[in-house]
């Protein structure tokens, strides 16, 4: 009776200091600002059922982790999983030795389970062994932190890591002494002699503990059993004020997840709206708030982002861990606004805090950023980081004017010559001379628009992409038009660089003229414009069918529109754009054409859902780069290192980050750089030509 008294104390005080902790937890999810997400219920299961229960970022090849420290996650994960029967039972035993959970009797469930406990109780030592060993000897970079941005997290003493670590093997060892003690302090019992052939392991222990008599087995067993369980109630409770808290709500924020377009930013309400983007901690979102709860600190963010990789200020590892430091410094304080909404006078309160942008996140941390979504791609809770950091850009823009000089010519040459070259608009159809093209004042009913785009209209270079395309589009015999000069910039630059304002004149410009066009169908060959128009776009009435200009051709070839006639017998490695690839899944028909036309395709290390950003995204197309920093030249050296002949792309930007790390390299005479879209119009021709 004693034993059960204290017992219940234990669990009392216990379970008592955890829901106070979530509580606290909860109220400040509570206080973050609303976001609707309780939408499309089967998608969001599923994505509980794939990423969580089926631990898919941890056990897929992924190039910024090894996939052995996915494998023991799984293990751990599921042991736990498996455990939880376990830890019931013995929680039970607390109030009657003989207690088992209904349905795992030794007649039902209970034999089978306790061989599945027995084998992954050993899994969980073999993986927390492996564990160790990688944080105390290996001391491998995506644990400890890459430098130079996250020092402030490789000089912690890490010594959370490792008393969870053995807190975890601590109820393994437990749980099997418990169980081989018992089995052998029992040597005539029935129960027990039957439950020990489902045990091999335990029955394995329990003969060690035997060799020193069975009143010290039982001893053992009894002191296991005190031990396993108060190990569970303290590591209850280190849960919420640690990086493990996404034990408890990393399954929330996976079911929580974005399922609009990947590529899609949130639209800001221009005219009504008293702020613009965030500044301060309490103006985040309750789904931002749920991030910085589920981080785990696994690094693999950082492992795969660009900006970590050229030694800039920006690991987005750190970033998070940095506001979720500041948001629980001032967690008092934000609840305790929720709760006075208003201020005696019937003003508003005041932010929390202080400014963080600036102060907690420096601006060259947020101007590191590609925006590719290399960091989302690998993160296991998917924590969504592009959209906190676009969110502090539009503060730094649109509320304190405060932003690299060179963006200073960049906004003003959209704004005027709606171009980020600041050249004259008027040549924005110069690339078709004498190319017979059609405009769509001349031929109103073409059933495409080629949205040619900024890069395709204004850049030399990839002009010749421009006159590529549509070269393949006239020998298929496509009915298609082009806006001329009424074609303007889609203002995607200015979205990601934090310029709402100028981004929704431009968006609401272009849509315009399409619709008074009546434009339907969309033909882009440039994943930046692709994405924009095709997700973004919709937020302003703006809906078209948009098609990438890879998946229409291979549909032209595949329906004999349009014949290959030669080979293009080269080493080829495809380098994959980032808004194409991650943003919108297209992967495989770029490399079909080149596949199709002869090329040997060959993959660098990082390809698809993990291959390497240029560098010229989120709008660093248009900053200055320190030499030893460049993005392109890393991602060049990769491409590099397949030998290749050629290095085909499908994005205009790309092709001048590329093309530029080729120059840099003076491998010009040895390498090219094309778009796919050149090397079809070079195998392709029309149908009704003699070959």
């Amino acid at each position: 009776m004693t034993t059960e008294i204290i017992f219940s104390l234990c669990i009392f005080v216990s379970l008592g200091g955890l829901f106070y902790q979530l509580w606290r937890r909860f109220q400040l999810l509570r206080s973050a600002v609303p976001v609707s997400r309780f939408d499309r219920i089967p998608e969001r299961v599923r994505a509980v059922l794939v990423y969580a229960f089926g631990q898919r970022k941890f056990v897929r090849r992924n190039p910024g982790a090894e996939r052995s420290a996915g494998w023991m996650h799984f293990f751990i994960f599921w042991g736990f999983c498996v455990l939880g029967i376990q830890i019931i039972t013995m929680f039970g035993r607390g109030y009657s030795d003989s207690f088992v959970v209904p349905g795992f009797s030794l007649h039902l469930l209970g034999g089978p389970y306790l061989l599945l406990r027995d084998l992954m109780e050993v899994a969980v030592l073999l993986g927390v062994g492996i564990a160790l060993v990688r944080w105390g000897i290996i001391h491998a970079p995506r644990l400890y932190g890459f430098l130079p941005p996250e020092r402030r997290l490789r000089e912690q003493t890490h010594w959370e890591a490792y008393t969870i670590l053995l807190l975890i093997a601590t109820v393994m060892l437990t749980g099997l002494v418990y169980d081989g003690g018992r089995i052998v302090s029992h040597p005539n019992n029935l129960q027990f002699i039957r439950e020990a052939r489902w045990e091999p392991f335990s029955h394995l222990v329990g003969l060690g503990l035997a060799m020193l008599g069975t009143s010290f087995a039982l001893h053992a067993s009894n002191v296991a059993w005190w031990v396993h369980n108060l190990v569970i109630l303290v590591f209850l409770n280190l849960l919420p004020p640690s990086k493990h808290f996404h034990i408890i709500t990393a399954i929330p924020n996976i079911f929580f997840t974005k399922l609009e377009p990947k590529g899609q930013l949130s639209k800001q309400d221009l005219e009504n709206d008293t702020r613009f983007g965030t500044s301060h901690i309490d103006q985040f979102t309750w789904k931002q708030v749920l991030d910085m709860f589920s981080c785990t600190e696994c690094g693999r963010c950082s492992a795969n982002c660009p900006a970590t990789a050229t030694k800039k200020p920006l690991a987005p590892r750190q970033l998070l861990l940095d506001l979720r430091d500041y948001l629980y410094q001032h967690q008092d304080e934000i609840i305790e606004k929720r709760s006075r909404p208003v201020n005696e006078d019937g003003t508003e309160p005041a932010e929390v805090g202080e400014n963080i942008v600036g102060s907690v996140i420096h601006d060259d941390t947020l101007w590191a950023c590609n925006t590719c979504r290399a960091c989302e791609e690998a993160c296991p809770p998917m924590i969504e980081y592009v959209d906190k950091i676009v969110d502090m850009r539009r503060h730094l823009v649109q509320e304190e004017a405060r932003f690299p000089k060179e963006l200073t010519r960049t906004f003003k040459n959209m704004e005027t010559q709606s171009n980020p070259w600041g050249l004259d608009s008027e040549q924005r159809f110069e690339w078709a001379e004498r190319m017979n093209v059609p405009t769509v004042a001349d031929k109103p009913d073409a059933e495409y628009l080629y949205y040619v785009g900024c890069a395709g209209a204004f850049d030399d270079r990839n002009k010749k992409t421009t006159q590529a395309f549509v070269r393949v589009l006239q020998k298929a015999g496509v009915d298609f038009a082009c806006l001329a000069r009424e074609e303007s910039c889609n203002g995607e630059t200015a979205r990601r660089l934090g310029n709402e304002y100028l981004y929704q004149t431009m968006a609401q410009m272009l849509i315009e003229t399409l619709n008074n066009h009546k434009v339907r169908k969309i033909i882009v060959n440039c994943p930046h414009c692709f994405n924009t128009i095709k997700n973004e776009f919709p937020q302003f009435g703006g809906s078209y069918e948009v098609i990438h200009a890879a998946d229409f051709v291979r549909q032209l070839i595949t329906s004999g529109r349009l014949k290959i006639s030669e080979e293009f017998p080269k080493r080829t490695v495809y380098h994959d754009s980032c808004y194409y690839g991650r943003y919108n899944d297209v992967y495989d028909e770029p490399r079909m054409l080149l596949s199709g036309a002869g090329a040997q395709v060959q993959e660098m290390e990082r390809h698809r859902k993990f291959g390497m950003c240029c560098g010229a995204g989120g709008g660093r197309m248009w900053l200055e780069e320190d030499p030893d920093k460049r993005v392109n030249l890393l991602r060049t050296e990769q491409a590099l290192q397949t030998d290749p002949e050629v290095i085909a792309v499908s994005c205009p930007f790309c092709m001048t980050m590329l093309g530029d790390g080729i120059k840099a390299k003076q491998l010009e005479e040895k390498v090219q750089t094309l778009d796919v879209m050149e090397i079809i119009d070079k195998v392709t021709r029309s149908p009704d030509t003699e070959p």
